[in-house]
């Protein structure tokens, strides 16, 4: 009979199962530091993105807005309906991912290959919600005349009176004075006009002043004169745009879709063939861009003060379609 040596089967050296070990335990150290030093970063990360976007979003809302009121302002001198769209909210969901590993491979001699993994992603979906101005809203916000108390406390914050006149007041009817017309061809529009720079001498001394009365009303005093609010018939948003919207330039090939005017001089809106690169704003509309330039000081007021009374003559904002678009 054959005989038959068995070998017996090889075992790893006891010096060489403590390296396995400790192989083994630098790999779980090596991967939790790893998850630790991402997430540590990622916080940072997160941080700096939530503190940029605040901005991002503020001037995104701000820009946009401008950008709505000139696109209608524009619509206007081509006797079309201007349309706004009120930001409702604005979200923002923050997703982070942090992922690490190791491994290692052990070796002849004691030796160990030692490998480490780690990603780490953030990302962030902002969406702003807009509703269409609509119905009830669309009336108060546009159509109602302006109240006089509105038109004092905008003196009262700060805005000059001349501008205030050009752009809001349609007729004045002084303490036992017949009414003044703020129209070029009313017979009373020299009278008006001597009013209102009586207001602009007084404003320039210091003596224009709004104060409310004792029945809860609102008295405009200048130079030793008291002109009760009431007695001011403002205009509405939508007649204040119209007018303001008759000095738009017109290109030629367009001048046929409006009529012509001759406008005021709070605002001057340019239109170019190509986008204007000195521009505060600017829209394209059929092919051409209209825009209000950087330096043009009296339009941007003009265009600001569009801007906050159309904030404040808004109510709730009301139920309605919301049209929701990814910020960018």
């Amino acid at each position: 009979m054959k005989n038959i040596e068995h070998s017996p089967a090889s075992t790893p050296s006891p010096r060489h199962r403590l390296s396995s070990v400790a192989s083994l335990r630098i790999v779980v150290a090596l991967s939790a530091c790893s998850a630790l030093g991402l997430a540590s970063g990622g916080c940072q990360v997160a941080k700096q993105t939530l503190r940029a976007d605040f901005t991002d979003f503020n001037t995104i809302i701000q820009r946009s807005q401008n950008e709505q009121m000139l696109l209608n302002l524009v619509r206007m001198r081509f006797r079309e309906a201007p349309l706004f769209l009120q930001a409702g909210s604005l979200t923002a969901s923050y997703e982070n991912t942090v992922s690490a590993g190791a491994d290692a491979t052990a070796q002849q001699g004691d030796q160990s290959l030692i490998g480490v993994t780690g990603t780490y992603t953030f990302s962030s979906k902002p969406t702003i919600a807009y509703t269409p101005v609509e119905g009830q809203q669309y009336v108060q916000q546009l159509m109602i005349e302006i109240p006089p108390p509105h038109f004092g406390m905008l003196l009262r914050a700060g805005w000059p009176v001349q501008k205030l006149c050009n752009l809001l007041v349609e007729s004045v009817t002084p303490t036992g004075e017949e009414l003044l017309s703020a129209r070029p061809k009313s017979p009373s529009y020299r009278e008006y006009k001597e009013f209102v720079a009586t207001l602009v001498a007084a404003e320039a001394v210091g003596r224009l002043s709004v104060v409310k009365r004792a029945d809860g009303g609102f008295e405009l005093k200048a130079e030793g004169k008291t002109i009760p609010l009431e007695s001011f018939r403002l205009r509405s948003l939508f007649l204040a745009m119209f007018e303001a919207a008759e000095s738009i330039e017109v290109p030629e090939p367009q001048r046929s879709w409006t009529t012509a005017a001759i406008g005021g001089e709070e605002i001057r809106i340019r239109a170019t063939a190509t986008q204007p690169t000195d521009a505060l704003v600017s829209v394209e509309y059929a092919g051409w861009y209209y825009s209000i330039a950087n330096d043009d000081v009296c339009s941007k007021d003009t265009l600001a003060l569009f801007m906050q009374l159309c904030r404040i003559q808004s109510g709730a904002p009301a139920p309605g379609p919301v049209l929701t678009i990814p910020a960018r």
